[in-house]
């Protein structure tokens, strides 16, 4: 029989992933295969899979599948939006643990060494690297493994490193994106290889290849989790969807960030503040602490735009107001305008920093972004920040203005200026 060169190998691996596991299969397809020996083994940041073609060579096409199968669940679960600020390597080897159990349940081949510990079962990435940093032994290699790391970008999740990895560019590629040359042997690699690892999960990025803003990192939570639905919905009319899979989906669902701390950091971070002693925090004095409290300096005045071409459901608006309402009671912003419009402005509202924000669109029928910007250019006025809710049904798009624009939306699609970020309803 005659030997498959890489491409051939790596591509029949994918064929067969799609034909025997569709739900593994077909979600591998979204990422970009990138040859590299910047990684002993794999790696995936959620729009890249990188791999060592070394290692490639080394598997069986069994476990190359298995391999396949575990850099698609890292990224079917969010593993590369939950990290925080946990430390790269820990993260990796809690989440293995997390997902290897149910490969192997459902039949998949992994490499020699996988990591699967039986007293993880039914836990959450979270909680299993709880329990690792709680293990001596395990805390005493993290911290060896930090000071002997000599990564000039701590950029990996197989590195070691207790530095974020999120400065690095996409594994696989050089700044511009193109695929990086050298040999496959990964040795001397800044990365080296861990004990049970073959298929690493980085940070997410954003596409020019830098850390992924926390909007940025809402959305691809957000298009993985539709992702993965339909893959099950394909899977289930196979007959053949992995057991097992439901539950992980939903406690990754319960584990990223909220909206709306994404939507307080994206208001916060357009209003200057400073620290002072008097009056004190008061949230802290009935515990006895005397902190200083926040003062916010210059707040201005923000303009929320309502998209009420009626795609906009009852509860979204009511979640949203209520957020709104209480960022507002914190920062104090001088005026609040929420501006109605479908295709044209057909009503606005003010609100004061202590006012409750009640939004009740009015208008209805096709939608355009333009007016709502043109507005704010007629009143003359900068304002600190520009929040526009809608399910983005449009493609009428003003020129980007002079400041920040926060799209908020409940579907998958992304504005093409600005940051979106995806609301759910509780």
């Amino acid at each position: 029989m005659r030997h498959l060169n890489l491409e051939e190998k790596l591509s029949r691996a994918r064929t067969q992933l799609l034909l025997n596991s569709p739900f593994f299969g077909t979600l591998c397809l979204r990422l970009k295969l990138v040859c590299t020996a910047q990684f002993p083994t794999m790696a995936t940041n959620g729009r890249l899979l990188a791999y060592n073609p070394a290692f490639v060579e080394s598997l069986t096409p069994a476990e190359l599948e298995g391999t396949f199968a575990h850099e698609v669940m890292h990224c079917a679960l969010g593993h590369h939006c939950r990290r925080g600020n946990r430390d790269p390597r820990l993260w990796n080897e809690a989440c293995d643990h997390a997902i290897n159990p149910l490969l192997l349940n459902n039949g998949m081949v992994l490499p020699s060494g996988a990591l699967v510990n039986p007293a993880f079962t039914n836990l959450s990435a979270e909680e299993i690297y709880a329990k690792l940093l709680q293990q001596p032994q395990q805390a005493q290699n993290q911290s060896q493994s930090s000071q002997s790391s000599t990564s000039p970008t701590g950029a990996s999740g197989n590195g070691g490193t207790s530095q974020p990895h999120q400065n690095a560019a996409p594994p696989g590629t050089q700044p511009g994106g193109q695929p990086q040359n050298g040999s496959s042997d990964a040795a001397g690699s800044p990365f080296p290889a861990r004990p049970g690892g073959f298929g690493e999960v980085l940070d997410a990025t954003s596409e020019d290849g830098k850390p992924a803003s926390q909007a940025e990192v809402s959305r691809q939570v957000h298009e993985w989790g539709i992702a993965a639905e339909q893959a099950m919905r394909s899977a289930k009319l196979c007959g053949c969807l992995p057991g097992g899979i439901d539950r992980l989906l939903e406690t990754a669902r319960q584990s990223t960030q909220d909206w709306r701390s994404i939507l307080r950091d994206f208001i916060a971070a357009t209003t200057p503040s400073d620290y002072r002693w008097t009056p004190p925090n008061r949230r802290f004095v009935a515990s006895g602490l005397y902190l200083p409290s926040v003062e916010r300096i210059g707040v201005g005045e923000l303009v929320i735009a309502v998209d009420t071409s009626g795609s906009i459901g009852t509860a979204e608006l009511e979640q949203f107001a209520g957020e709104i309402t209480a960022i507002a009671d914190e920062m104090q912003p001088e005026r609040i305008h929420v501006v109605y419009c479908d295709t044209a402005v057909q009503a606005v509202e003010e609100f004061g920093a202590s006012e409750a924000i009640r939004l009740t669109p009015k208008g209805g029928g096709g939608t355009d972004f333009v007016p709502p910007f043109r507005w704010v250019a007629e009143q003359g006025f900068l304002p600190k920040a520009f929040l526009y809710l809608t399910d983005l049904c449009c493609h009428s798009f003003p020129e980007p203005p002079d400041y920040p624009v926060l799209w908020v939306t409940d579907s998958a699609r992304t504005a093409p200026f600005g940051e979106t970020l995806r609301i759910t309803v509780d």
